[in-house]
């Protein structure tokens, strides 16, 4: 039997550990990222126990060089899943703190292509991206978190034809609001919030059905995308949004 070879990157909580469950099966062998030394090995040993040879490493992907170092190590890799991201809006004041935009920008945009790059470098045949339909909306309640993910969807729905010629699949996902630490301390209301379960296994089957972008609900993607058509004074004003 073939053995199934998966990369995962922030998979110490949230969707990187509901992906890391989802995945975990006999015949697979899945290597692990994140930032948790904990948290990371007990999604391991909880891996373990389906059946699947795991490999776990504690690092940030913020840190090129040594992600660089974790897909070369990692072999001949089927899958890399880039899902590590971090969030945040401007708190109790109307603009967030310079320190958090930089870390948003630095793990959601700087993260991914420490991760992606190497991948595609190496022509894993299968790269998917975790990016947000929070990225298709402005949104004055997490701005830098919203904006990171637009350039993370537009890169890779612009970068995929040229990976498909160099025989790499380049995948985007584009979730709503998930059920994870991440979102739990959002102060607002998350229309169609789902478990990171339920998002794993849409993630996983549209994955094996080939599709190059993976973005559900549906519903809340078309809202998203018309209600960034509001003037941004009608739009900051909508409750939960400003």
């Amino acid at each position: 039997m073939a053995i199934l070879n998966i990369a995962i990157t922030g998979a110490s909580s949230g969707l990187g550990a509901a992906l890391a469950g989802a995945y975990a099966a006999p015949g697979t062998q899945l290597y692990l990222a994140g930032r948790d030394a904990a948290r990371l090995a007990a999604v391991a040993s909880a891996a373990r126990g389906k059946g699947a040879v795991v490999v776990e490493s504690c690092l940030d992907v913020t840190d090129a060089a040594a992600m660089a170092s974790w897909v070369a190590g990692a072999g001949a890799l089927d899958v890399v899943i880039a899902n590590a991201g971090v969030s945040g809006g401007p708190g109790r004041g109307n603009v967030e703190a310079a320190d958090q935009i930089r870390r948003i920008f630095a793990t959601n945009i700087e993260g991914m292509l420490n991760t992606v790059l190497p991948a595609l470098a190496a022509r894993v045949p299968r790269v998917v991206v975790v990016g947000s339909i929070a990225g298709m909306i402005a949104l004055p309640s997490s701005p830098a978190y919203s904006a990171s993910k637009a350039a993370v969807n537009a890169w890779v729905m612009a970068s995929a034809p040229g990976a498909k010629r160099e025989g790499v699949t380049l995948t985007l996902v584009r979730p709503g609001f998930i059920r994870t630490p991440m979102t739990a301390a959002n102060p607002y209301v998350m229309p169609g919030l789902m478990d990171a379960q339920a998002a794993a296994a849409r993630i996983v089957a549209g994955v094996a059905a080939g599709r190059g972008v993976i973005t559900f609900p549906w519903w809340l993607a078309v809202g998203a995308f018309l209600a960034d058509l509001l003037p941004k004074a009608v739009f900051g004003k909508v409750p939960g949004k400003g």
